[in-house]
């Protein structure tokens, strides 16, 4: 849908944000980028519902009854993930991708007892949402938090049911919302980064202050860029352009690279690649991204890199295989306990993202479903007895 916005804009207001959008624009015409991402998407989809599975039709009254249940020990989970979260940056190098997933388990936790009581509970899924957002604030990185935020609107909407006014004022205030944050990201990350500013609340109040009374907020210059920003299908567009000009098509030679940084242990394997490794993104997309920016190509470019127009189609197939096999495995646990199926927001909160790249996708599933799937078994008798109840 973006995309589509971002081909239809006029081009008088493309140009008068050209300087800022130059790298951002579609490298491809429309009619070559809907043969390939449509029957991409359908491709997906069709892999996605390969494997029938009931995970979302949750029956919230069990999990309700569950969590009431076991209220004090999911407030100890929940408290739990909120530490880890707050600690997970301080901790020594390879220790912080398992603790992140661990941390996790925290919203799970929130939702879980929001669920059972809105009235009563909110305050914890408010905390956990607000520290979130507090992080991403400081380090001027605002994909996980906006993520969680969503999951958190979806979920209150799914479980509150507000009337409609309500939705649409909350879906305004995402927007306006959004609009902020890419209007003050610029400002913030020039003054921490390289500034010398310190992150914390006086430089975000200090920015925010001075970009509202700017004015850009709803400025021209500041809409087209959150479009553009947004529209990650530039990355495939600009992959497929570079790659038509090349011919320098690779098989499954990343795929294989990507398997190795998820399955091998960095011990056995110490050159494999990083998450958002630049490398594979500075020699494939036609774009040149420096030292601390990270920008994943995508399932549909990492297709595309392999096989072409073909390998849209097969990669976009293959990812929602992998997605039904992570629906069909939370199903299993919801039968330990109906709780176990908002694991499934932890397990998607990275793999659901835009910008996110197909290692990371994978990296994520493979080592949340190991983690997650352990805590299933060593809680198994905690909440056998409630699901048998129930």
């Amino acid at each position: 849908m973006v995309a589509l916005i971002i081909y239809n804009l006029p081009e008088d207001n493309i140009m008068s944000a050209w300087l800022l959008l130059r790298d951002y624009g579609m490298k491809i015409p429309y009619e070559r980028y809907y043969e390939l991402a449509l029957p991409g998407f359908l491709f997906f989809a069709i892999g996605m519902y390969a494997i029938p599975t009931r995970v979302f039709v949750p029956e919230f009254k069990k999990v309700s009854k569950v969590t009431l249940s076991n209220e004090r020990f999911l407030i100890y989970v929940t408290l739990l993930g909120i530490f880890i979260r707050l600690i997970n940056n301080f901790l020594p190098g390879g220790v912080p991708f398992f603790f992140s997933l661990l941390g996790l388990i925290g919203f799970a936790g929130a939702f879980a007892l929001f669920a059972s009581n809105p009235r009563k509970n909110y305050m914890l899924a408010i905390v956990v949402i607000l520290l979130e957002l507090l992080h991403g604030f400081l380090i001027g990185m605002y994909h996980d938090a906006l993520v969680w935020l969503i999951f958190f609107v979806l979920f209150y909407i799914y479980v509150v049911k507000p009337n409609l006014s309500i939705k649409l004022a909350v879906s305004v205030g995402m927007i306006f919302f959004v609009l902020f944050l890419q209007a003050i990201k610029f400002s913030y990350r020039q003054e921490v980064w390289y500034g010398n500013k310190s992150a914390n609340l006086s430089t975000i109040k200090e920015v925010s202050s001075t970009t509202l009374e700017s004015g850009i907020l709803l400025g021209e210059v500041n809409l087209i860029s959150t479009l553009h920003r947004v529209n990650q299908a530039w990355i495939f567009a600009s992959t497929v352009d570079n790659m038509d000009n090349g011919k320098n098509f690779q098989g499954l030679t990343n795929v294989n690279k990507y398997l190795e940084a998820v399955i091998l242990p960095r011990f056995l394997a110490p050159d494999k690649i990083k998450s958002g490794d630049r490398g594979i993104f500075n020699e494939f997309s036609g774009h040149i991204i420096e030292e601390g920016t990270a920008m994943g190509l995508g399932i549909f470019a990492d297709g595309y890199i392999a096989y072409g127009a073909w390998g849209v189609y097969i990669f976009g197939f293959a990812l929602g295989l992998i997605f039904s096999l992570t629906f069909k495995i939370v199903e299993r646990w919801t039968k330990v306990s109906p709780f176990h199926v908002l694991l499934l927001l932890p397990l998607l909160c990275y793999t659901v993202r835009p910008d996110c790249e197909l290692q990371t996708t994978i990296n994520h599933l493979f080592k949340g479903i190991l983690l997650y799937g352990f805590l299933v078994f060593l809680t198994r008798k905690r909440f056998t007895l409630d699901s048998q109840e129930n």
